[in-house]
């Protein structure tokens, strides 16, 4: 036998013994299920609650007609799955339609159709989320830098100080590296005063920080922040300002037929859909904070609604479920900051870590070490009370040499549309030491309380009243009550009302404001206000009017002038330019007369451009319109800045991690341009700048009248050939063509005629220039195309 021939045997005997395996585990799989017998195959269309179009299934039908579906296909209807081994059919296994609770249906066997009617206990939850906001993605920081300055000229009293202020920013894509610093001179006496040195770096994906130099630590709930100079790193929710890390809602509901469903948060809606019939959830809908209502609207094709109403509680203590929060700083303390450049004391460090367990509890774990002077660690949480308020609590053990205690607190938070209130109390043992009052342990309070309550008063009005006291182990107890009411009067007017007392130990003081503020226009407002006071500290009785116009928000004035009944005085000039911005200053207070004079601005340094602007504060960008000058560029549709001569604009006020969108207006462009998007969306990084490239083209276009040799019009219809694209020609052989900046052929067909022309230069100060009659001479036979 040949060696093909034993491997066609072999392969025939393989085959067969696999066949023979699989009889075997198929005849095992129906030993306990019942036989054949009775059941009837069939293809039948079976639809559900009479929707237009219906599924087609191979269905069984029991010695009763009954049918039973095939376990895969309950959940293609959306039908609850029965329980049960069911029936075993060719290797699948078949249920009975009649398990499912509720069900009814209606057998059709001439037209081979199945009517399932099903109420909505009968089908499987429809779950939907609403999409969050993705994150914005970021743009690409050019490398560059920017120098932010104030100089400043006073004069109080008789006394003379000057002042400058300069903040040097360096940044590429890695992060940035800031530095900041002051100079004084007061009468002749000059001094120079480092204030920060960071670089920081920024992970956005991952929603973390880290900052080298001198920074300020994260003080918790109820630890302490301390200026230091050393390393930082955390999660920082700013890089994601789109995200909302409070819990979110969720609205349910049922569903008899198809329909579709609105979501309403306090009378706001928030979500639509369109639903299958059966129970649904639609979760992640944002909530405002404090307490609410979210109702579910749902309306079927016939009109008919149901509405369902659930309360809830929302806090920003509160962290939604697996969501957490950290930080992690180490290095030495800043002590004299402002009036010295590098006095730097023990070593320190803190740690926090914050999550949200579910949506009803969060909690926090924080720890901080000042080296030989004190220590603290501790717990805190957050526990929402059902859909009606929000508990914290406290508890901690620090202390310094020689000594230690402990911190417990305990608070309340209620915030509703008619009534807020809030309750908080903490209590530290003698010997309990944070590093913030390490050094000066008097400064360490014994007993902390406050209680806020506010009414909405709703046409009336609102109330809200303070009670904060602090008491210490050798200072006097500090006392602080407020009062305040306020309402609108119309339209553009407001009234506010505040009454304070505050003590400490046997000394007092009282004060009272009555505030009338009259809208008059978009950014002018009347400002009327009466004083009155007694104690350190209070003001005295006066009566004083102010007039406000602000200035916008880019290039333009602004002022204030005010005056009182006492003589007193207070004036402002504000002129902003492009390249910075003048303050002017005066004023008189209780006898003393002062005057200052403040400039501020900035230059810039991106995409090798160096310009003069306003102070930076935050991240900015380039906007660069294919050297178009004198072109209006828009933020957020506010006019803020023009482009220069070389077509190129600074923004200096862009928001980091946010979608600023920058505009232009076609309008506003040359008749020979052409622009494929008048909105660009910007995501700048932390105090960094950007390249915004508008797509603007320049076309220069003309027109031109083209009759033959002869002196006719080329018909209309005709196909004008020029600069690779084709143009029709129109009434009494008009033709507009663009791509024209010089002379150039062109050519024109019709029927079987052709011809050809030439276009001499247009005029360069016309954008759209009008070339007069061109003649086109013939030319041999029609253009083919191959």
């Amino acid at each position: 036998m040949s060696p093909a021939a034993r491997f066609s045997l072999l392969r025939f005997n393989l085959v067969w013994a696999l066949c023979l395996l699989g009889a075997a585990a198929v005849r095992a799989d129906d030993a306990g299920a019942p036989a054949d017998e009775g059941y009837r195959e069939a293809v039948m269309n079976v639809t559900v609650n009479r929707q237009a179009q219906g599924e087609t299934l191979i269905v069984l039908r029991d010695a009763s007609n009954a049918p039973w579906f095939d376990a895969a296909d309950f959940p293609r209807l959306r039908l609850l799955t029965p329980p049960g081994t069911g029936h075993l059919h060719l290797g699948r296994r078949y249920l009975p339609l009649s398990a499912v609770p509720g069900v009814s249906f209606d057998l059709n066997e001439a037209a081979q159709t199945i009517v399932v009617n099903a109420p909505p206990a009968a089908f499987t939850a429809t779950h939907m989320s609403k999409p969050q906001s993705a994150a914005p993605t970021v743009s690409r920081a050019s490398p560059g830098a920017f120098l932010n300055y104030q100089l400043s000229a006073q004069r109080v009293a008789g006394l003379n100080l000057t002042g400058a202020y300069a903040e040097l920013g360096v940044f590429s894509s890695p992060g940035v590296l800031l530095n900041s610093g002051v100079l004084r001179s007061l009468d002749g006496h000059t001094q120079s005063v480092r204030l920060d040195t960071s670089f920081t770096m920024d992970f956005p994906e991952r929603i973390e920080r880290t900052t080298f130099g001198d920074a300020i630590s994260d003080g918790s709930t109820w630890g302490s922040a301390v200026r230091f100079a050393g390393i930082g790193w955390g999660r920082n929710f700013s890089l994601r300002p789109d995200l909302l890390t409070a819990p979110l809602l969720s609205a349910a509901g049922t569903a008899l037929v198809p329909s579709t469903v609105d979501v309403y948060v306090n009378n706001q809606k928030v979500s639509s859909a369109t639903l299958p019939p059966g129970p649904f959830v639609i979760d992640q809908l944002p909530a405002v904070t404090g307490a609410g209502q979210v109702s579910v609207v749902v309306r079927d094709a016939l009109g008919r609604e149901q509405q369902v109403t659930q309360p809830f509680y929302s806090s920003l203590q509160l962290l939604a479920a697996g969501l957490s929060q950290y930080e992690v700083d180490i290095g030495k303390v800043r002590r004299d900051y402002t009036t010295a450049s590098a006095h730097y004391g023990p070593l320190m460090g803190t740690a926090s870590y914050r999550r949200g367990l579910s949506n009803m509890f969060t909690l926090e774990g924080h720890a901080e070490y000042l080296d030989q002077r004190a220590h603290a660690v501790g717990v805190a949480g957050a526990a929402a009370l059902g859909h009606f308020a929000v508990v914290n609590f406290t508890a901690a053990a620090g202390g310094g040499p020689g000594v230690s205690g402990a911190l417990y607190g305990l608070g309340f938070e209620r915030q509703g549309r008619r009534f807020n209130l809030a309750l908080n109390t903490s209590v530290a043992g003698d010997g309990y030491r944070q590093i913030s009052s390490a050094e000066v342990a008097a400064l360490q309070f014994r007993r902390r309380d406050l209680a806020q309550v506010g009414v909405n008063l709703q046409r009336l009005g609102s109330l809200a009243a303070v009670v904060v006291r602090q008491e210490f182990t050798t200072l006097p107890t500090e006392q602080t009550a407020s009062l305040s009411y306020s309402r609108s009067l119309s339209d553009r007017g407001a009234l506010n009302l505040t009454a304070t007392r505050s003590s400490q130990g046997l000394i007092v003081a009282r004060s009272i404001f009555l505030t009338f503020t009259l809208a008059l226009a978009e950014r002018r407002a009347a400002v009327f206000t009466a004083n009155s006071g007694s104690g350190p500290g209070s003001p005295d009785d006066e009566l004083y009017a102010t007039y406000i116009e602000n200035a916008p928000r880019g290039p333009g004035q602004g002022w204030r002038l005010g005056g009182s009944s006492r003589g007193n005085y207070d004036g402002e000039l504000r002129e902003q330019w492009q390249p910075g911005d003048l303050l002017l200053q005066a004023a008189r207070n209780h006898g003393v007369s002062g005057a200052s004079v403040f400039w501020s601005g900035a230059a810039t340094l991106l995409d090798g451009d160096l310009r003069a602007a306003r102070q930076v504060a935050g991240s900015f960008a380039v906007v660069d319109i294919a050297g178009l000058p004198a072109v209006p560029v828009y933020l957020d549709n506010q006019l803020v800045a023009y482009t220069n001569q070389q077509g190129r604009a600074l923004l200096p006020e862009l928001l980091p991690y946010e979608a600023n969108r920058v505009n232009i207006e076609p309008v506003e462009l040359p008749l020979d341009t052409s622009i494929a998007a008048r909105t660009l969306t910007v995501t700048p990084r932390y105090r960094s700048g950007v390249v915004v490239q508008f797509p603007v083209e320049r076309v220069r276009g003309g027109t031109f009248r083209l009759v033959t040799a002869e002196g006719a019009p080329v018909p209309a219809g005709a196909l004008v050939r020029f600069m690779g694209q084709d143009f029709p020609v129109t009434y009494d052989g008009v033709t507009y063509v663009t791509g024209f900046d010089h002379g150039t052929a062109g050519s024109a067909q019709w029927s079987d005629k052709r011809c050809s022309f030439r276009l001499e230069p247009p005029p360069m100060d016309d954008p759209l220039p009008d070339m007069g009659t061109v003649f086109c001479h013939p030319l041999p036979g029609p253009e083919r195309n191959p």
